[in-house]
């Protein structure tokens, strides 16, 4: 309980904070909004924007963590300030700077989330992670990113999501020649296509996905697989 309480008063914060960047991004204040941010980032947590950008997400995770524990309230308020910083770029006509920011919020949020292991922060981060969903939008994504994203979609039962997003990470995995982790992929994506179908077909149909197109993933993953190893 006094870990919830932490954190909930560390996002309070953090909406004070954002609530004076939204006064100057509704007054076309955008460069004072951004300036606010990269200032409220500082302050809340010990880190300029310029460093979270650089940084990967797993190093980001390192430095919000504490005696080897990932800050769950900082990685939050992270997610909030990446999603406002997204917005702020995307009201000044920087699309590849508004998609990068909300990448990464995304990613940082995705990854964190699987750490939640009691799951009781759920809402917290469905919330975010939705709001950096619709900011990237149909942009591109890295394979860092699709591997979190995947069982994200599956867990919510959006599985043509999923589908979709395993076949952008494996072209993604082609493309790079990274064939050890396309065969892992490959695993993954086989025993979920595995588990589909002991969904019911009514399941299948709201995650926008058929019986027939769940076993025809399964055989073209399937194949590929075998195709990779036939040619050693």
């Amino acid at each position: 309980m006094y870990k919830r309480d932490y954190i909930l008063r560390m996002i309070e914060q953090a909406v004070e904070m954002l609530h004076k960047v939204m006064f100057h991004r509704r007054n076309q204040q955008l460069r004072e909004a951004m300036e606010l941010l990269n200032q409220a980032m500082r302050q809340l947590l010990g880190v300029g924007s310029k460093l979270v950008h650089a940084l990967s997400v797993k190093d980001l995770l390192a430095l919000l963590s504490k005696d080897g524990e990932v800050d769950q309230g900082k990685v939050l308020v992270c997610g909030d300030m990446l999603n406002a910083q997204a917005a702020l770029h995307a009201d000044s006509g920087e699309e590849a700077a508004a998609r990068a920011a909300a990448a990464k919020s995304l990613e940082l949020l995705l990854t964190a989330r699987e750490l939640d292991a009691r799951d009781e922060l759920r809402e917290e981060f469905t919330d975010r992670i939705e709001s950096a969903l619709a900011l990237v939008g149909r942009a591109p994504m890295s394979a860092s990113l699709l591997k979190v994203l995947i069982p994200y979609y599956e867990a919510s039962g959006r599985y043509g999501r999923a589908e979709d997003a395993t076949f952008h990470l494996l072209d993604e995995l082609e493309r790079t020649k990274e064939t050890e982790e396309r065969l892992e992929q490959l695993g993954f994506g086989i025993r979920m296509y595995e588990r589909w179908l002991g969904l019911d077909s009514a399941a299948l149909v709201q995650g926008n996905l058929s019986k027939e197109e769940v076993e025809d993933g399964l055989n073209e993953l399937i194949r590929i697989k075998k195709s990779i190893l036939e040619q050693g």
